[in-house]
């Protein structure tokens, strides 16, 4: 994850020597970090920075992709046993037995039932060849992808406390092109999914704005798509974001019938601080000051 502050000894005497300040012998960097960002506006230089990485001179951090660095595939999974007291397992919303479940459109929980196919995603790395990029790693014993049967992405258990759930299934015919229709099946011709954009194509046109902002609740659908971080807008899913998380927007452009705004997580129920991504603009909040980092026990997909 790229979420480590950059040097801040080369970054800070680059950017004062070019502005031409000069820092007072008993002022450390960090104290001094607010004179620096106000020698540099007023030198013209244009700075936005996260709470964890200085952003692109464009204004988007690395993890804000164009579906031309996405290239992620999906592999099959067969759900071999249930849950106490359900009919299979649940998609969940966090690596946990104890995180919200995704819900359907009247409000029940998503349940994979046994002998039910589940897709799991692959790592992202982007490139014109797309190969297979390889599994994306387990969370606690569960796996991030979809179920056949509901076109929505979440955590699946395969292998918790000893109890297996699910196990891969390359034996399954059918076609895993994801439910975002922009990715495809890890084990086949990447024409056999007719809407995979394989290359693909950069970030469209964008608007620098920074500001932090919390995810606000929908009034209906907990289980909204708007809730999703994406790698690309409109694209494939990564993680889920809640009502009452927390992050800092970088930009925000339009696409098809929303406006997507880039991120970076805060402090989130279900994603780790200095994860990036894009949300639907309709998922947050007014701007707020609330810069107070959080670290769940997940961590971010490689690239992201």
């Amino acid at each position: 994850m790229d979420g480590q502050r950059p040097n801040e000894g080369s970054w800070l005497d680059r950017m004062v020597r070019s502005s031409g300040i000069r820092m007072a012998k008993r002022s450390s960097r960090r104290g001094f970090l607010g004179k620096v960002g106000a020698g540099l506006a007023a030198a013209g230089v244009v700075t936005a920075l996260g709470p964890t990485q200085e952003a692109r001179a464009d204004c988007l951090v690395t993890g804000c992709y164009g579906t031309v660095d996405i290239n992620v595939c999906y592999t099959p999974w067969i759900v071999t046993a249930a849950e106490p007291g359900q009919s299979g397992v649940v998609l969940r919303k966090g690596p946990s037995f104890t995180a919200d479940p995704v819900t359907n459109g009247s409000g029940a929980a998503v349940v994979i039932p046994v002998g039910g196919t589940f897709g799991r995603v692959s790592n992202r790395d982007g490139g014109s060849g797309c190969p297979d990029p390889g599994p994306r790693p387990n969370q606690n014993g569960f796996l991030w992808g979809y179920w056949i049967g509901y076109a929505r992405q979440g955590w699946m258990p395969y292998s918790v406390n000893g109890v297996t759930y699910a196990t891969g299934n390359n034996g399954y015919s059918g076609t895993l092109c994801g439910p975002a229709g922009y990715d495809f099946d890890c084990r086949k011709a990447k024409s056999a999914c007719p809407n995979n954009v394989c290359g693909g194509s950069g970030v469209p046109s964008h608007t620098c704005s920074t500001t932090y902002r919390p995810i606000v609740a929908y009034p209906t659908d907990p289980s909204d798509e708007r809730f999703y971080l994406r790698y690309g807008v409109n694209s494939t899913t990564f993680f889920w974001l809640v009502p009452g998380d927390e992050v800092i927007r970088y930009a925000y452009l339009s696409s098809g019938s929303y406006t997507w705004s880039c991120v970076q997580v805060i402090c989130a129920k279900y994603a780790p601080n200095g994860c990036r991504g894009w949300v639907r603009s309709d998922a947050l909040g007014s701007p707020n000051s609330n810069n107070t980092p959080c670290y769940p026990n997940v961590t971010c997909p490689s690239g992201s």
